[in-house]
């Protein structure tokens, strides 16, 4: 087990062990700028995008992309870190030009947007970006009307852009990934100043969100950056280890690190059951962090993989386009549903209403060791439908595969044995009552939102089981 957890930790966090109501506040640099990409420059569509993988058009949404530049901050830790996240920080340098990217998918009709913009740091743990919130959570976005910005916030990415792509991302330059924190600062605020990015709307929220490594670095930016920009208005922090990204580049972060309790804004800590073997000595729930821990789901899985795969086949970034494969089928655990009333819950907070509900941590011996019942699917937790009435065990990880770490963060889906399922479910209606009765559970508790639990049930009612 602690073999497995040092191998997760150096996936998420390449960059680090390598490298190194609130409104945009006081920086040293000018205003950004932005400037829109012509739809046909290059090859004629945004890296990472979703042009070609969803048909954003029938959703009554567009897909633009935009060059941000400006001249970025870097910053410097002050005093000691300690694990209660209340840190100081100073400028370091001033003045580094830098140009980066943004996606943005917004309402096609402005008077769909419901105020809310997402903006996503987007992980470069592979060497390219990938947008693995709106991956997970588009649906919601676009049945809610937000507003959607993926930042390519990091050098990696900026790199990667230039390389596959020279043509429409030569301008891209990011000299290091101590910029990054000033850079997603900007893109806030560029954002607000500059309706032509959201259809000519003016936001009245903007929530900053990140999974995995790009989560390590938000947790900096949180605790030591938020404080003194205060450019987001609350935080998805989705899929953390215990430590956090460094400041600067060449050093490692701090070992241990809440969420500050003084920051002012609220932050949603999202966590699968990859994430908390890795992240349970942090655990938080106070008046302005949420905690939620999903049983039965993966850092990764194949809900994103989906989109992942069709946005690789055709940007070739990763093996050449191929698909990512493991050794056993991946997780297929439903996690878009709480991240679906996660978003909902922090926009709800961010606007000032009540703090989501809490939930209880997924059951663990000694925080070493998840206790699992005799399919052996996880104990405690956000419960799921599919994870109650289960058909199959999901696993956290899996193993093998043609992408070298990425197997172990994917999971596994393993079928119960039909003897199994005819034990829990002797027919149909007895299958979808249970389902039903466990979506409404969900529901009444706040996990899962109206519409999922009716795309649920209707999966449920279609499924051939037994």
């Amino acid at each position: 087990m602690r073999r497995a957890l040092l191998v997760l930790l150096t996936v998420l966090l390449p960059s680090v062990l390598i490298t190194g109501t609130a409104h945009a506040g006081p920086s040293a640099a000018a205003a950004p700028t932005v400037a829109m990409v012509p739809a046909n420059a290059g090859r004629g569509w945004p890296v990472s995008g979703a042009q070609g993988v969803l048909d954003l058009a029938a959703r009554g949404y567009v897909e633009e992309e935009y060059l941000l530049s400006g001249q970025a901050d870097t910053f410097d830790q002050v005093g000691l870190w300690t694990d209660d996240g209340r840190w100081a920080t100073r400028v370091a340098t001033t003045g580094t030009p830098y140009t980066t990217r943004m996606v943005v998918v917004r309402p096609r009709d402005a008077a769909r947007f419901n105020g809310t913009v997402v903006v996503e740091w987007l992980n470069v743990s592979f060497g390219v970006d990938i947008p693995v919130d709106f991956s997970q959570s588009y649906e919601h976005f676009i049945r809610e009307g937000y507003a959607y910005v993926g930042v390519t916030t990091q050098k990696a990415g900026a790199d990667k852009l230039k390389s596959l792509d020279p043509a429409r991302y030569g301008a891209v330059n990011l000299g290091g990934d101590a910029l990054s924190y000033d850079v997603f600062s900007q893109a806030a605020q560029a954002v607000r100043a500059n309706p032509q990015v959201l259809g000519g709307r003016t936001p009245t929220i903007v929530l900053g969100t990140g999974h995995s490594q790009s989560a390590l670095r938000l947790t900096t930016y949180a605790n030591a950056i938020q404080p003194v920009r205060r450019s987001y208005d609350g935080f998805m922090i989705h899929g953390r280890a215990a430590l956090a990204a460094p400041i600067g580049d060449g050093v490692v972060g701090p070992l241990s690190a809440r969420i500050r309790t003084d920051l002012g804004v609220p932050v949603f800590v999202l966590q699968s059951e990859t994430d908390v073997i890795a992240s349970a000595s942090v655990r938080q729930d106070t008046a302005q962090v949420r905690t939620w821990e999903v049983a039965g789901t993966a850092h990764a899985d194949q809900y994103g993989l989906n989109l992942y795969n069709a946005a690789n086949a055709r940007d070739r970034s990763i093996n050449d386009g191929a698909p990512t494969t493991c050794d056993k089928p991946v997780n297929s655990m439903t996690f878009r549903y709480a991240e679906n009333a996660a978003f909902r819950y922090l926009d709800r907070w961010a606007r000032g209403g009540a703090a989501p509900p809490t939930a209880a941590p997924i059951a663990m011996l000694l925080n070493l060791v998840i206790l699992r019942d005799g399919d052996q699917n996880a104990l405690g937790g956000v419960r799921l439908p599919d994870l109650d009435v289960p058909v199959a065990s999901y696993s956290p990880n899996n193993s093998g595969g043609n992408v070298p770490g990425a197997c172990l963060l994917l999971g596994t889906t393993t079928p119960l044995t039909p003897d199994r399922i005819r034990q829990l479910y002797p027919d149909h209606t007895t299958y979808v009552a249970k389902f039903t009765a466990a979506a409404d559970r969900a529901l009444r508790a706040g996990y899962l939102l109206p519409p999922d639990r009716d795309e649920a049930v209707a999966r449920a009612q279609a499924a051939p089981v037994p």
